[in-house]
């Protein structure tokens, strides 16, 4: 049987899904730092959903002044609404209805006035149409910020024109084609024990999924994303690669010094699970060092890597928890 061409449309609508998937938990990882931050919230009213709906902790605003531009955006209860492509009046009108029947539901549970809540669009690239037709004007002294008059109470974000600062890197790993690959590039050239790295990496890894079968159905720009995948795979692989030699290599260390075989695998399991351990931000249980000896016996050292750099920390958790995990 003849297999049946891919339609384009939907080959595009995946490759943006995937890329929109990665923004959206990246900011939701970033902002649940300074607060609370939930994705896809239903809006009473409508249809609709939030794509992300945050309230800041009071209690963390010094470590929200460290998210540099995100974290003025963040100082404030917020609606943000990231757009892999760059979006037009109707996106924004719909954006515009979400936040208005957010307001609604919060004075209705309140029974008196509340603030009106903040919204902010991030836009991959430069929505001319939109910035026109709502009247949004530059902020001085923030390049890429721009904002409609102060009752709409709306932010735009212009990823394309952020400047390429560490304080902007997670915002602008929400762009697009050529300013996400050097966010990536950036973000993989960080220090090891840099934040940003443990909050972007386990959803970089993510982006690993298979090419669409019919490259022909690709527009340009699709493939491009494609070679950013790409690029992302073989890095990817390069660091489970490093990170296999290093325990390897340590492992035998340990393992001469007990002279056995044996021992030379129990160095390797102690190295993966002070990995474990640094990726957990904890120390293992001892039912957990049991899951991990279990599963390095069952399924190598190759799948635990894999899980412990694709999940974040909760993931990984759940995975070492769950029994029935491979």
């Amino acid at each position: 049987m003849l297999a049946r061409p891919m339609n384009p449309i939907l080959v595009a609508a995946s490759m943006r899904s995937r890329f929109d998937a990665f923004g959206k938990s990246v900011l939701r990882e970033t902002l649940d730092l300074v607060g609370g931050a939930d994705t896809q919230v239903e809006v009473i009213a409508t249809s609709q959903t939030m794509d992300i709906r945050y309230v800041p902790d009071p209690t963390r605003a010094a470590l929200r002044a460290e998210l540099g531009l995100l974290g003025e955006l963040a100082a404030e209860p917020c609606q943000f609404e990231p757009f892999h492509d760059t979006p037009g009046p109707a996106e924004l009108r719909g954006c515009v209805r979400k936040q208005l029947h957010w307001h609604h539901e919060l004075e209705r549970c309140a029974g008196g006035t509340v603030p009106f809540p903040r919204l902010c669009v991030l836009s991959s690239g430069r929505p001319a149409t939109m910035l026109d037709a709502f009247g949004f004007d530059p902020v001085p002294g923030r390049p890429g910020l721009y904002r409609a008059a102060a009752g709409w109470r709306i932010d735009l974000v212009v990823i394309a024109e952020l400047p390429r600062t560490r304080d902007t890197l997670l915002l602008r790993l929400l762009g697009a084609r050529t300013v996400l690959r050097d966010a990536i590039r950036e973000l993989v050239a960080l220090p090891d024990d840099a934040w940003e790295r443990g909050i972007a990496l386990p959803w970089l890894a993510r982006l690993c999924f298979e090419t669409p079968a019919e490259p022909s159905a690709r527009t340009a720009e699709d493939a491009e994303e494609e070679e950013i995948v790409t690029e992302v795979q073989q890095w990817f692989e390069q660091l489970k690669q490093s990170l296999r030699d290093e325990a390897r290599k340590e492992g035998l260390q340990e393992g001469r010094k007990e002279g056995l075989q044996e021992g030379r695998k129990e160095g390797q399991l102690r190295v993966l699970a002070r990995q474990f351990e640094k990726k957990l931000g904890r120390p293992l249980t001892e039912m957990e060092h049991s899951v991990l000896a279990e599963r390095f016996e069952r399924l190598g050292a190759d799948r635990l890597d894999d899980a412990r750099l694709a999940l974040p920390p909760e993931a990984l958790a759940a995975w070492l928890a769950d029994p029935t995990a491979r």
